[in-house]
């Protein structure tokens, strides 16, 4: 999906940002997120995850990578959890992992057009392919892997937000809500993990290896082995939907179906508003029943409709080969 207006949007209060730097940096982080970070060059991102032994993900989040210091944009109220777990395994390991705000910031700029506007008003060259990214003048500025959508993820000072907000309504982008970026994640198919569904799926279920954010090369991390079996041996039973209600939908409402009775078969992950839809949101749903008629929050509850991602689902791909 590709928005008709270049929107940018300050994501102070949609998104939480991580700093972790220093010379062993890379080393121990490589050793407990799913994806390879030996792979990522500087001004460059990836998507990732981090989980328990059982495979259960803490949280995802983009990594953008600053010479030896790596950016994790994550919810917002993930953040210092993640932190405080990543700190007590980090042993001797000579890195330092804090809260990036308030010093630095996260600034979203996205929309059909969004790489030329951005890379005009900041007078360089932005990178035409997802994950692509440079480091120019104190900034990080990343084109996110979305399908069908043109997006930025900026890391900045946080002195120089406004000012470059400033700049980029000058060249005739809007100023948006975090609504607004939910929506169009939302529409990406790009869920985040936050408190309400930490620890309730795997990796794959939240269609994080169609996202391109699982190595399955790269060595232990923790939850590697249950990743892994879901993606070798076909033990995926579930995958990240997005979907459509008459109401509001709020992260960690159960989702039923006609043949299950009281048995939930799926969880909300995120939810926006959307001018055509009344709300968006994506939800992991077990794949087996995803066709029949949906409710959220109740067995008789608000009823959803699926609508369409702008990539193939891990278990439909399985099923077609």
């Amino acid at each position: 999906m590709s928005s008709a207006v270049i929107t940018f949007t300050p994501l102070r209060t949609e998104l939480g940002l991580i700093h972790a730097y220093g010379v062993d940096a890379e080393k121990f982080l490589q050793g407990q997120f799913s994806n390879d970070l030996h792979a990522l060059a500087s001004g460059h991102g990836q998507w990732s995850s981090y989980s328990t032994a059982k495979g259960r993900m803490i949280a995802n989040f983009y990594v953008q990578r600053d010479g030896d210091g790596f950016w994790l944009s994550l919810a917002a109220d993930m953040a210092d959890i993640v932190i405080e777990r990543l700190r007590k395994f980090r042993m001797m390991a000579k890195l330092e992992i804090e809260r990036g705000e308030p010093e630095s910031a996260l600034l979203s700029v996205y929309g059909s057009g969004a790489g030329d506007l951005l890379g005009h008003t900041l007078g360089v060259a932005l990178g035409e392919t997802g994950n692509s990214g440079v480091v120019h003048d104190d900034r990080i500025i990343t084109r996110l892997p979305w399908m069908d959508a043109e997006a930025f993820l900026i890391v900045l000072p946080a002195s120089r937000v406004e000012a470059l907000s400033v700049g980029l309504a000058a060249a005739g982008a809007r100023a948006g809500s975090a609504e607004d970026w939910r929506l169009q994640a939302i529409h990406a198919g790009v869920g985040m993990i936050s408190s309400a569904t930490t620890e309730k799926v795997i990796p794959q279920e939240l269609n994080l290896e169609a996202l391109g954010g699982i190595n399955f090369k790269k060595g232990c991390y923790p939850g590697q082995e249950i990743v892994a079996r879901s993606h070798y041996l076909g033990k995926l039973k579930n995958q990240t939907y997005r979907i459509a209600a008459p109401a509001s939908l709020r992260a960690g409402e159960e989702i039923f179906c006609t043949s299950m009775g009281e048995q939930s078969i799926g969880i909300v992950i995120n939810a926006a508003p959307d001018p055509q839809d009344g709300f968006a949101a994506l939800a992991v749903l077990r794949a087996a029943n995803a066709g029949e008629t949906l409710m959220a929050g109740a067995p008789n509850g608000t009823p959803l409709s699926l609508g369409n991602l702008p990539y193939p689902l891990p278990l439909d791909v399985a099923r077609e080969g």
